[in-house]
This record gives structure tokens, sequence and C-alpha cells, in this order.
């Protein structure tokens, strides 16, 4: 007789734990979206790239800001005049080789060649291939005349 007792504390204890349990659960099934919604909204989704200064002499540095988005972006950045000629290329430290998942900035020492003749713009564009869009992304920026 005194058996059936522990059997039923035993029960009673399964059976509080259970309970426990399952409001646990439906408490963090209720408050999921609030947990991760920080994390989803941190979550970058284009890549951005921005040009430091917009205008600048020949010869001079220029910084480039590369903000990766889902697909990462490659490692290489295109110099570019507004005919599309390829004048140069610089490539970041970070990441691999090939692939760059995570925010980087690079410098480059503008050509005193680049300096543009009176018939052209001076307009030079940055491109950086992103995986995601499997396209490049581009921006501009102006070598004074």
């Amino acid at each position: 007789m005194g058996n059936k007792r522990y059997i039923k504390r035993d029960n009673s204890l399964i059976f509080v734990f259970s309970i426990l349990a399952l409001f646990i659960v439906a408490l963090v099934g209720f408050n999921l979206e609030s947990i991760t919604s920080g994390t989803i909204k941190n979550t970058r989704t284009t890549t951005t790239v921005e040009v430091f200064p917009k205008f600048l002499n020949a010869g001079q540095y220029v910084t480039l800001n590369v903000n990766p988005g889902v697909g990462c972006v490659n490692s290489v950045i295109g110099f570019y005049d507004d005919s599309g000629l390829r004048r140069a290329t610089a490539r970041t430290e970070v990441g691999s080789p090939k692939k760059v998942c995570q925010p980087f900035a690079v410098r480059y020492k503008t050509s005193p060649t680049w300096k543009p003749n009176e018939d052209e713009s001076g307009v030079f564009f940055a491109k950086v291939f992103d995986y995601n869009k499997e396209d490049y992304i581009t921006t501009a920026f102006t070598i004074n005349g």
C-alpha cells in the first residue's frame, strides 16, 4: 500500500513537469518572431558600393566601401572609364581570394594618365561583381580635367 503512494507522487511530478515544459515551449513559440526579428531585420539583402571622394584629381586616392549582400561579391574591383575600357583592378585582402561576404574598403591610387582630355568627361566607374544578382554593382566618380 505504501508503494501506491510513491507511484501517485511520481505521476504527479511527471504531470507537473510536463505542464511546465509545455508552458515553456508555448512561451518560446509565441515569442519566436520577436526573438528572431532582430536577426532577420539586420540581414543584408543588397550589395552597396560607395566611393569617396566623388570628385578628385588624377593621381589621388579613391576609396571604395563595399557592403556585400546575401550572395557575397567578388574580391576584385574594376575601374573603368566612360568608354567601358578597364583601366585598373584592385583586390581586397578580406575574405577568400575570390568571394567576400563581409564589408570591406579598398583604397586605390588613380593614375596621373587618367586626367581627361578636353573632349572627355572624366567620369570613371568602379564595378564589383555581385554573386546574388549575377551582375556588376557600379558606382561613379569624376576625375577633374
